[in-house]
């Protein structure tokens, strides 16, 4: 059975390296840059683009301790580059496992204090794109270590006609080109650019020729982006971790086909709102 397991695995991880290719073919000759901070309204740029870069939303004290606090998650858990018996309530699924985990966080109080920090920082762009209703429905980090591979390009949600979920991924580091960024496809967050994946059976076609975005951020800056967006995290070919802080929230009464498989702890699901976490 358990060799019948890692077969299934093997083959999994084999398609999808797969599908990576043939999604890099068809990206060869898209434009790529780094996401540049905008100074419009960031609901109207997120309604627009699917994605928008916040500077600044994390302090360098609060940085420093929540990645203190994910290294030592790591150790304490064993992690290993493989993906192996990893707790299920302490790590959630991601794509291409090797040298990748995306932990659910405690609410202790490192994750806390960075948490309440970015929310206050982005008070009224999360007011504006969510209201202050809105669920917490993801509360983790995303580890990326050398030799981690590209995933494929994909959104979180599945196309709906209204928004659901908006994530916010957190620097702990500054972010280089060869360190895994985020490589965003801006402006995919419709149905449009949907159809174009499904109709390019998610391997080629238009919607993966447009530019896409990296996001080279710096430590305590912050990408926000719409749940539909295409999106994937690249190749970690340097020698440094890349750790990035995240959170989601759902919009109030707005279909969410993910609820149930959410990276957050069981005993922070329905818990939070955004209002209450701006009033804390």
């Amino acid at each position: 059975m358990v060799t019948s397991l890692e077969n299934e695995a093997a083959t999994r991880e084999a398609a999808l390296a797969d599908k990576v290719r043939a999604q890099r073919d068809a990206m060869s000759t898209a434009q790529s840059r780094a996401i540049e901070a905008s100074s419009g309204a960031v609901k109207e740029i997120l309604d627009e683009r699917g994605v928008v870069r916040m500077n600044g939303v994390m302090s360098a004290r609060a940085s420093e301790a929540i990645l203190a606090y994910v290294e030592e998650t790591l150790r304490v858990n064993d992690a290993r580059g493989d993906g192996k018996n990893l707790s299920m309530e302490v790590f959630g699924n991601v794509y291409c496992k090797k040298n990748r985990w995306d932990i659910k966080l405690l609410d202790d109080k490192p994750v806390r204090m960075a948490l309440e920090e970015c929310v206050r920082s982005m008070g009224d762009a999360l007011r504006a794109a969510c209201g202050e209703d809105a669920k917490l429905v993801e509360l983790a980090a995303l580890v990326s270590d050398p030799g981690s591979t590209r995933q494929p390009v994909h959104p979180d949600t599945a196309y709906r006609r209204d928004p659901s979920v908006y994530t916010c991924f957190v620097a702990l580091q500054d972010v280089d080109a060869d360190m895994g960024p985020t490589l965003f496809i801006p402006g995919t967050n419709n149905a449009q650019a949907h159809a174009e994946f499904r109709e390019g059976l998610e391997r080629g076609g238009p919607v993966l020729q447009r530019p896409n975005e990296l996001g080279l951020i710096s430590r305590g800056d912050a990408t926000l982006f719409d749940s539909r967006t295409l999106h994937c995290g690249t190749e970690n070919a340097s020698s440094r971790r890349r750790v990035l802080f995240y959170f989601s929230f759902q919009r109030t009464e707005s279909d969410n086909p993910n609820a149930a498989v959410s990276t957050i702890r069981t005993e922070l699901r329905d818990k939070y709102t955004l209002g209450d976490l701006l009033g804390a």
